[in-house]
């Protein structure tokens, strides 16, 4: 049975504000026309009843119907359900990869074990299936026609679906295909539970705390998977990975089948249609802050689908965090192949064990964590003495720390990995990796959404894209520079665009403020602006953060 949201219970009692009424004007049916042409025209008619009687629903101060209002226990299920959902597809990315060379075996293809290409599409085509994924569902979550749940509930069930056939599926190609199409239907927990998360929480400190915590689950899954395919794939196979896998696509999918409808404006658009059912035979007509656009269904999805690709080529603040954030998020999916080549090339560990071990990173998560919380007490009295760049102090120091630790610690793991040296110290680097990766990619992601508001949902579909991007195809070529480079300086040439690549937040704290001043999408969530971006735009496009 499917979970009645508070806004659902609340429709009858919450109060309807703003109604237009003009009742002043002799009705239509009341005038006489003359037979004939006279020098005075006939008075105008007057309007329709249903648009005299037009009223404009929207939610009240403290109103039990909007999502900010909710009680505790609903949003910490809401949460919950965005862990387990989030963990899910983030716990699949990772899989195939701890058994990858004996995929090729069992579907016998040529020359199995020659690295390359060959040993990384599984994870490498679920992260481009990312690419497509967040692009559409994204965009539609914000529009008040679709709304986050029903894009969450299909794309919950098809990933059961592609889940099921990577289980029973034959032959290699056809695993494949279904790894890409597994990371198309299985994004939309990354990309549309942080608009859901900020449907919920209101201010900047608590959703700037449950992003962090959600944020980090969605590392919680690439560790674990890992570790889960090392033991069972040797014992039972790798099929029984998968068979085992799929209790988590379906406890998800029953989970989100009782999510309420979070976004705001297609609550207010549901419950417009309820009181035009009741008072259909009042002529009264009652209309949804979304429906005054009057735009057709093609042209509202057109404008939302296309919404992430000028974010992306058009703003710069965009343009450069996708850069970053991508390039992050590439080496940890890179670590993935260059983990087993120290740990079990170099150390002689199993393959579980080597799982076990690369969870060390989750440490630093942990710590990074910490740290989140403890800025939260710093970050405002920073942003008040500079209140013309108020998001980039809120959020961008973090970021600013963590670039330079991050560099370390992928040149402590490079140099460090020998035989003549113990074991414990490449593996310790994972702890200040962990948590510079965390801090990154958690502070750059509220930064952006704190820039871009109401346009953030396709802000981080953006960033989503170009992060599976690069998770895609850097990931292609770790196995031949290690090959010609070696562990060590191919760490290096890591940890050098990484230093580069630090700089970013730097340039944003220093030229921010004219970036966004710039920017026609930063300038439409300003108080009073205009049509797409002022009060209206605010209901009927909440942000997805």
């Amino acid at each position: 049975m499917k979970m009645i949201s508070p806004a659902e219970e609340a429709e009858k009692a919450s109060p309807i504000s703003m109604s237009s009424s003009s009742n002043n004007s002799t009705r239509s049916s009341d005038i006489t026309l003359p037979l004939t042409n006279t020098s005075h025209p006939p008075p105008p008619a007057a309007p329709e009843p249903a648009e005299e009687n037009r009223t404009i629903v929207s939610f009240t101060p403290n109103d039990p119907a909007n999502p900010h209002n909710w009680s505790t226990k609903t949003k910490l299920l809401i949460f919950l359900t965005a862990v387990l959902s989030t963990t899910t597809t983030s716990f699949a990315s990772t899989l195939p990869s701890n058994f990858s060379p004996s995929l090729p075996v069992s579907f016998q293809i040529a020359n199995p074990t020659a690295g390359g290409p060959q040993r990384v599409l599984p994870a490498s085509l679920y992260l481009a299936g990312f690419v497509f994924g967040p692009l559409v569902s994204a965009p539609l979550s914000e529009s008040a026609l679709v709304g986050r749940w029903r894009v969450l509930v299909v794309g919950a069930a098809l990933f059961v679906l592609a889940s099921l056939g990577q289980a029973v599926v034959g032959g290699w190609v056809g695993f494949l295909v279904l790894r890409f199409f597994a990371g198309v239907v299985g994004s939309p927990p990354v990309s549309v539970f942080g608009g859901v998360l900020a449907d919920l929480f209101e201010g900047e400190v608590v959703r700037g705390r449950v992003m962090m915590l959600w944020s980090a689950t969605t590392f919680v899954g690439p560790l674990g998977a890992p570790i889960m395919a090392g033991f069972v794939s040797i014992e039972l196979g790798w099929r029984a990975v998968f068979w085992i896998s799929l209790s988590l696509p379906v406890a998800s999918l029953f989970a989100v089948l009782l999510l309420p409808e979070t976004l705001a404006s297609a609550i207010l658009r549901k419950k417009a249609a309820r009181l035009n059912k009741e008072h259909s035979n009042t002529g009264k007509q009652f209309v949804a802050p979304s429906d005054l656009k009057r735009e057709s269904t093609w042209v509202a999805y057109k404008t939302t689908l296309s919404r992430p690709w000028r974010l992306l080529f058009g703003e710069m603040v965009v343009s450069l965090s996708c850069a970053y954030l991508g390039f992050v998020y590439a080496v940890f999916y890179m670590l993935l192949q260059i983990f087993p080549r120290i740990f079990q090339g170099i150390y002689g560990f199993t393959p579980g064990m080597s799982g076990i071990l690369f969870t060390i990173m989750g440490l630093g998560t942990i710590l990074g964590s910490f740290i989140c919380v403890w800025y939260d007490g710093v970050a405002p009295r920073l942003s008040a003495k500079h209140p013309t760049k108020r998001e980039e102090y809120l959020r961008l120091p973090l970021v600013c720390a963590a670039g330079p630790v991050y560099v370390i610690s992928m040149l402590w793991l490079g140099w460090s990995s020998r035989a003549d040296i113990h074991w414990a110290v490449p593996l310790a680097s994972m702890v200040p990796y962990g948590l510079a990766y965390h801090l990154i990619y958690v502070a750059i992601i509220n930064y952006v959404a704190d820039a871009y508001g109401i346009y953030s949902a396709s802000a981080l579909a953006a960033m989503s894209m170009t992060r599976s991007v690069a998770g895609t195809l850097l990931p292609l070529g770790i196995e031949d520079m290690v090959d010609g480079l070696g562990i060590a300086w191919s760490c290096t040439v890591l940890a050098g665009v990484s230093a580069g690549l630090a700089l970013v937040p730097f340039g944003f704290i220093a030229y921010g403020e004219k970036i966004r001043a710039a920017s026609r999408f930063s300038a439409a969530i300003k108080p009073g602006a205009g049509r797409e971006g002022g009060d209206l735009a605010r209901v009927t496009s909440l942000s997805a953060v």
